[in-house]
């Protein structure tokens, strides 16, 4: 049986199945200092762009066409100042998910928050308990994070209810998990050691084992602070026809600390097809990519010796490389994602 009818057997199920919900109600109950993206806006990314000075806590922009950008967030004015680390766009421009920490606390308590740009409000929907990263269903019925210390997946209605883990591998660290816009499987990266060579994975479901999608590149450097070491493969996300995943990989330890990281897109059906670079080269960071519906691949490029950071799309094919927008490499610029 291929690869993607059998992770449909098995994985629809496990992630539908207990808590799919027709009720989408929010019971927000914080106000939150925001505003929807303008009609123009065309991405999310996160930024700490909106300071004079480098090094702020970053918040949420979304950018046009014309590579305008506008800032939807005020996290940082609020009583208990906040810090946007990455988010997920639903269906609607007006809400989102987000990954957070707050300024002053323990670095590794970051939580996952709904937002309502539009009305201003928000709630938790996974408390301060190491969220590392979030992905929200293209149907908007659930959200797949993954979080605590060995950091498993878990999966929640949008409204913060019917929170329930979908893994538990206190050897095995599943991150960066995206969902398939049919729902039929998940990929997220994985490593069984830190630090460790990450590969990317195939979720199969709650009791069975993940499917090794890539093989990792050369090298055994490990790039400090961080649970990388060089030829990990991470961030994946698929393409909109579900045939097809992008991801990254660490190629060295310079650009400042930051590591150097080529993009790639390989076949999700033979894992052991070579992938094929998208984006390489250089001694610059290339962050977590995001494939949009008119299939341009989506990501932020940062050059720590020219001080400069870029959100750049480009085709699969590595043509028709457009820089969108162009900021001071220290307001650490991320987390772009198309909206839908």
């Amino acid at each position: 049986m291929p690869l993607r009818s059998r992770l449909l057997a098995v994985v629809l199920a496990a992630l539908l199945a207990p808590a799919c919900s027709d009720d989408t109600t929010n019971p927000f109950d914080e106000f939150s200092f925001s505003r929807p993206p303008s009609a123009d806006a065309i991405l999310f990314y996160v930024s700490g762009a909106w300071a004079t000075e480098t090094g702020a806590p970053r918040e949420l922009f979304a950018l046009d066409a014309e590579g305008v950008p506008e800032r939807l967030t005020s996290c940082t004015q609020r009583s208990d100042p906040c810090d946007f680390l990455q988010m997920a766009p639903s269906s609607n421009p007006d809400r989102i998910v987000a990954v957070r920490g707050t300024i002053g606390g323990d670095p590794e308590a970051t939580a996952l928050y709904f937002v309502d740009l539009g009305r201003s409000v928000e709630t938790i929907i996974a408390p301060a308990r190491r969220v590392q990263g979030a992905d929200w269903s293209f149907d908007d019925s659930l959200v797949v994070y993954s979080n605590g210390a060995s950091e498993d997946l878990r999966a929640v209605a949008p409204n913060g209810e019917e929170d329930r883990p979908l893994s538990d591998t206190p050897d095995f660290r599943e991150r960066s998990p995206r969902l398939e816009p049919g729902l039929s499987f998940a990929v997220h990266e994985g490593l069984t050691e830190t630090p460790g060579k990450s590969l990317i994975y195939a979720f199969q479901g709650e009791t069975a084992a993940p499917i090794a999608l890539t093989q990792g590149g050369p090298g055994s450097e490990r790039l400090e602070g961080t649970p990388y070491i060089v030829g990990s493969d991470a961030s994946p996300v698929t393409s909109p026809n579900a045939q097809f995943f992008a991801f990254r990989r660490l190629t060295g330890t310079g650009n400042g600390g930051l590591g150097t990281w080529d993009i790639l897109y390989t076949s999700v059906s033979d894992p052991e097809a070579e992938p094929v670079v998208i984006a390489g080269g250089g001694d610059v960071h290339r962050g977590a990519p995001d494939w949009g519906l008119d299939g341009r691949i989506v990501f932020v490029e940062t050059d720590a010796a020219a001080g400069e950071a870029r959100i750049v799309a480009i085709q699969p094919t590595g043509e028709d490389r457009q820089v969108l927008h162009v900021e001071d490499a220290g307001f650490r610029m991320s987390s772009p994602r198309w909206l839908r």
